[in-house]
């Protein structure tokens, strides 16, 4: 389904997601950090820290685990985590094929330095946006998820979620969240998610796809033609 080219687009943060079922050694996450590969592409690699609490007959202890990596150069990062890895793209538009195939190379050679073949279980598409609102161009006129304007009342906050799928796509989960957090901006935060079954014999690549066109399609059904105009002549 065709849908129109935008001169600009709101999108402030793309995320690939594949989830496994695996837990992995921490001895892999190492691994993969230090392939050359990753060290000559990643400047800036930290390990992710999570914070524990753990009841003993001694008291609560507090410890720090660190239970994957965060891999940043420019505009790209990547997450790992123990049952995920993510592929981040911040504060520009990237086409969806480049993404998808960043994300692939960087699960193959994660799965690579497993011991086991990982089993993927899900994987899912998030897209960020965020949209400048006025006085002139109210949340109510620039997105269709919204409490409605009105003349006697200031909308100073609203978080709404629609969970949904469409019937062309069944078995694709679609999670739509607008809010406000501040008094010009809203985020249309769109994620696309489903599980995945090794058994259906389809490839990762070939079981994205479909989600180029179903996020493409929850975007322009939650924004008004307004909000469709502001995007296509912002440039021009």
């Amino acid at each position: 389904m065709p849908f129109p080219t935008l001169d600009n687009t709101p999108i402030k943060e793309i995320i690939f997601s594949i989830s496994y079922e695996e837990i992995v050694d921490k001895d892999c996450f190492d691994n993969f950090v230090n392939l050359e590969i990753i060290k000559s592409k990643f400047k800036d690699i930290k390990p992710s820290v999570t914070n524990s609490i753990e009841i003993t007959p001694k008291g609560l202890k507090h410890s720090n685990d660190n239970s994957g990596f965060h891999l940043k150069k420019g505009n790209e990062v990547l997450q790992m985590r123990m049952g995920s890895i993510s592929y981040h793209f911040l504060n520009n538009y990237r086409e969806f094929d480049t993404i998808l195939n960043s994300l692939i190379e960087y699960w193959d050679l994660f799965d690579n330095v497993t011991k086991d073949k990982l089993t993927i279980s899900k994987i899912s598409v998030r897209y960020i946006n965020v949209i400048e609102v006025d006085e002139d161009n109210p949340a109510s006129h620039l997105v269709q998820l919204y409490p409605r304007q009105s003349d006697d009342r200031k909308i100073l906050n609203f978080q709404n979620l629609v969970n949904f799928a469409y019937l062309k796509y069944p078995e694709y989960n679609v999670n739509v969240v607008s809010t406000k957090p501040k008094d010009e901006l809203v985020l249309l935060d769109i994620g696309v998610s489903c599980r995945y079954k090794e058994e259906e014999k389809e490839s990762l690549k070939e079981k994205f796809k479909p989600l180029q066109e179903i996020k493409n399609k929850a975007f322009f059904d939650s924004i008004t033609a307004k909000a469709l105009i502001k995007y296509m002549k912002l440039n021009n």
